[in-house]
């Protein structure tokens, strides 16, 4: 390890000016990219299993790499600015979000590419307290489940792809108040909303339906 050390210290004397700069950049490059990457996989190991398939892994390397590199390339110049702002403004996401977290999850891996640009010191607290974040909502959640439903109902959120006769199934729950579907070739993608008045019933909902639930969140209403 040392050697190697040694190594990339000599290489680095003898580059030039711009070829620092280039190094420089390869090297928040990568680190954006693994820093995206661990973000996306400690965030599935809590309730959302949709982030690991190869779609979202994918977009957790790249998405922080992509904030670097744009602004990087923007820099201080304000006419190109204006034209990137004109030119991002077109492009938009055609696939509908699941849940508000999902929105918050695209942005915070857009700030860590944004980040790396002015301090790479910035960006390594953002990674470790956005790992750490959902183990302290998890532990520490405000919301608790009761299991009798006298304190309020339960409603859940969830969102899954599944073949016809689950998808028949699930949307003739008593339980399910609304829901939308897109068709996906032999199967459903689909997003819905229940009402659960004790958690017991919830649980067994969600123990019935976890391989194909790829995600859902649960609110406790105190006005019901």
């Amino acid at each position: 390890m040392q050697e190697l050390l040694e190594v990339i210290t000599l290489a680095y004397k003898k580059l030039s000016a711009q070829n620092i700069v280039l190094f420089l950049l390869l090297i928040k490059i990568i680190f954006c990219a693994l820093g995206g990457l661990i973000v996306t996989y400690v965030h599935s190991k809590f309730s959302y299993k949709w982030l690991r398939n190869n779609f979202n892994i994918y977009v957790g390397i790249t998405l922080p790499v992509i904030g670097l590199v744009i602004t990087t390339v923007i820099g201080s110049n304000i006419a190109l600015s204006i034209g990137m702002i004109g030119a991002l403004s077109i492009v938009r996401f055609r696939t509908p979000i699941r849940t508000p977290y999902e929105l918050v999850h695209y942005f915070s891996l857009l700030t860590i590419g944004i980040s790396a640009k002015v301090d790479l010191s910035i960006t390594v607290v953002l990674i470790i307290l956005l790992s750490i974040l959902p183990y302290f909502i998890r532990r520490f959640s405000l919301i608790k489940d009761n299991s009798s439903g006298s304190d309020g109902k339960l409603s859940l959120n969830f969102h899954g792809l599944m073949k016809e006769n689950d998808f028949k199934k699930i949307t003739s729950d008593k339980n399910i108040r609304n829901y939308s579907v897109k068709n996906e070739g032999d199967k459903y993608d689909i997003s819905g909303f229940m009402i659960f008045d004790k958690s017991v019933d919830k649980d067994k909902f969600l123990n019935e339906w976890s391989s194909k639930i790829n995600s859902y969140n649960v609110d406790l209403d105190e006005n019901n």
